[in-house]
């Protein structure tokens, strides 16, 4: 079951708008101990999609998906992560979620136009591609990694075969670029700086009960929001 709060949040506003703290202390009650982890949803026609993939991950982790539809600090503040996912189209309001989740180094995940949006915002130029969609396959090409990245040091793998499907590419960023396809695509950015700052342009979370690459991934990141 999809645990988007959106709703919840917007009742608890309205019960209490003069009291912010009373406001956040009801979600903390409200959701225990549970690491909360954002996910901005996709706006799909006239209604907003969570990839059941990526929750299914959240929860095996011992976490609780946020979905997460428009930028509001009450409930930002409140993350102990973010996965940003895939979809067709970034938006301002993703732009602004990850500049606050920047600025307060929150873990944050991005996969495929997630990662590009991370791409983007630092100075980030994108193109289109061709030749990396590929709907059905898991291992469609090779992605070979920097022994120096942060990356690295979670994974412990220099190259490893990954799914792609993508339209676009980024082909500019000020972000480090630490991991390359075959036909040189960046496939994996990451800023060392942070606690965990780190998209890659394939789908994890797809093939993420049998590849070992997707499930060192996911424990890093998880493993970083509780400190371990």
């Amino acid at each position: 079951m999809v645990r988007s709060l959106e709703k919840f949040f917007i009742k608890l506003r309205e019960k209490s708008r003069n009291n912010l703290k009373n406001s956040t202390y009801s979600l903390v009650e409200f959701l225990g101990d549970r690491m909360k982890i954002g996910v901005i949803l996709r706006e799909v026609g006239n209604r907003y999609t969570l990839n059941k993939e990526i929750e299914e991950v959240i929860s095996y982790y011992g976490g609780v998906t946020i979905g997460i539809a428009q930028y509001n600090e009450e409930i930002l503040e409140e993350l102990d992560g973010m996965i940003l996912q895939g979809g067709e189209n970034y938006t301002d309001t993703d732009m602004n979620i990850l500049t606050y989740l920047y600025k307060r180094d929150i873990p944050t995940l991005g996969i495929c136009l997630g990662m590009q949006t991370m791409g983007m915002l630092f100075h980030g130029k994108m193109s289109k591609v061709e030749n990396h969609y590929e709907l059905e396959k898991q291992e469609v090409h090779p992605v070979y990694v920097d022994k120096e990245s942060k990356f690295y040091s979670k994974v412990r793998l220099e190259e490893f075969y990954v799914n792609s499907r993508h339209h676009e590419i980024l082909t500019k960023t000020s972000l480090d670029i630490v991991g390359v396809s075959s036909d040189g695509v960046m496939e994996i950015l990451e800023d060392k700086k942070k606690k965990f700052f780190i998209g890659v342009q394939w789908h994890p979370e797809t093939n993420f009960q049998k590849d070992k690459t997707s499930q060192k991934l996911f424990q890093s990141f998880f493993e970083t929001i509780k400190g371990t």
